[in-house]
Parts: C-alpha cells; sequence; structure tokens
C-alpha cells in the first residue's frame, strides 16, 4: 500500500483526469483484493468524505486527496496522503496540511498502552481547533464543522474491524501492545465565504501498539518538504 502511494505521488497528474490516475496506480496491484475502494478527490472534491474517482481533471494549483489500500495475506491496510498537483503548496494549502500534521504527529507520540481512542481523538480535535485558531485561519467555532470524523478506528482482517471501543460498563477499551488502529486527522473546507474554501487535508497513517509506544507500520513522504521535492521532479 505505500508503494502504490509513492507511485501516485511520482506521477505526473498534468492533464489527467481522478480516473486516470486511479488507473495509473491500479495497474501495479492485480495479485490481491483491494481493502476498500480507491477514494480520490482534486480541488473542492478532496472536502468529500469517501470521493468516489470521476472524469474531473486535476489542475496543478490544487490538492489531491487519496485514501487507498490495499488486502494482502489477509489484512487489509488503510493510508491517506494529501499532496500538491503542482510543484509546491500554496500559502492556504500548507498553513491547513501544517495544522493537520502536527495533530497527526502528536496524536501517534501519545500512542502507548493504557491510553485509548478516546483519549486520542480528543488529542486530536485540539490540536486542530488550536492550530486554526492560532494560525488565523477561523475567528470562532466547532471544530467538528471541520473535521466531521473520528480520529481513528480498529483495522486487521477489514478496514474497520467491528471490535468493540468500549468495555460493557462503557469506559473506552484501553490500548494494549498488538492492537492496531488508523491515525487519520482531517480538516475540510467547502464552498464558504474564505481564502481557503475548498481546501481538503486528511493524513492517514495504521499503527501498531508496542509494549513501550507504537510503531507506524505505513511508510509514505508526508512531510511538505518531502512531497514538493518529489513532485517538483514531475511536474
Amino acid at each position: 500500500s505505500s508503494q502504490l502511494h509513492l507511485i501516485a505521488m511520482n506521477t505526473k497528474s498534468q492533464g489527467l483526469s481522478e480516473l486516470n490516475l486511479k488507473a495509473e496506480i491500479h495497474q501495479f496491484h492485480k495479485a490481491d483484493k483491494w481493502a476498500y475502494p480507491t477514494i480520490i478527490g482534486s480541488g473542492g472534491r478532496a472536502t468529500i468524505l469517501h470521493a468516489k474517482p470521476t472524469a474531473r481533471k486535476i489542475r496543478n494549483d490544487e490538492l489531491v486527496l487519496i485514501d487507498m489500500g490495499v488486502h494482502h495475506n489477509g489484512f487489509a491496510s488503510d493510508i491517506t496522503r494529501t499532496w500538491t498537483a503542482g510543484a509546491k503548496f500554496s500559502r492556504e494549502q500548507k498553513t491547513i496540511y501544517e495544522i493537520v500534521l502536527k495533530a497527526q504527529t502528536e496524536v501517534i507520540r501519545r500512542v502507548k498502552p493504557g491510553t485509548n481512542l478516546q483519549e486520542l481523538h480528543q488529542i486530536s480535535k485540539n490540536y486542530l481547533l488550536d492550530g486554526m485558531l492560532s494560525r488565523g485561519v477561523i475567528k470562532s467555532g466547532k471544530i467538528e464543522k471541520y473535521f466531521p470524523h473520528k480520529t481513528s478506528h480498529w483495522i486487521g482482517r477489514h478496514v474497520h474491524d467491528q471490535c468493540p471501543y468500549f468495555y460493557k460498563n462503557e469506559n473506552p477499551i484501553e490500548l494494549a501492545a498488538g492492537m492496531v488502529f488508523t491515525v487519520e486527522p482531517g480538516l475540510y473546507f467547502k464552498k464558504i465565504n474564505s481564502a481557503y474554501s475548498n481546501i481538503g487535508v486528511r493524513i492517514e497513517d495504521v499503527i501498531l501498539v508496542t509494549e513501550t509506544g507504537y510503531e507506524v507500520l505505513t511508510h509514505v513522504p508526508k512531510e511538505i518538504e518531502e512531497i514538493e521535492a518529489i513532485r517538483a521532479r514531475v511536474t
């Protein structure tokens, strides 16, 4: 799954549609099943949580959001990356991306046995909201308007494993070594009267809980400098 995302990031997108980009990626994976239908949203369609690829042409001044994972040896993967179709993020795109990446980094850093997904979700929301307020993206408002989904879900045999999130006493299940889940904060700005209108960013990785902390199982570039270096070579 990580290799396929890297292929996508290294694909020249100018003149391609979302469906063309999907076809470029899918040609490299034929042996195993896909964990779920590939999500590709460019421009304003990156604000759609489960955007089905369309014939819409990708523009160089836009972001491309790809949510994609394969099913291999009985297990599912789930990775999301958001990158600039051109060589550089715009100022507004970079601002939102930095806020989301900071939230994801801080959540992952706190993964260890004994914590729980509800605590991690609250940390994610706090960093996203504080980031938007401190950077002047919004002056006030609730985070749910811009972040309408959970930070994490269990993953294993299925992309959304049907494992409980709470004990019978309704307390959140504590993380323990061997548990695997996603960390995927995002911010989505629909058509609003703002410089950030039509920007959608999500960054998602699969995390394994270890005896002393965590291991990130997915390996795709996500630092802005890394992404821009890749995109500069192909645009």
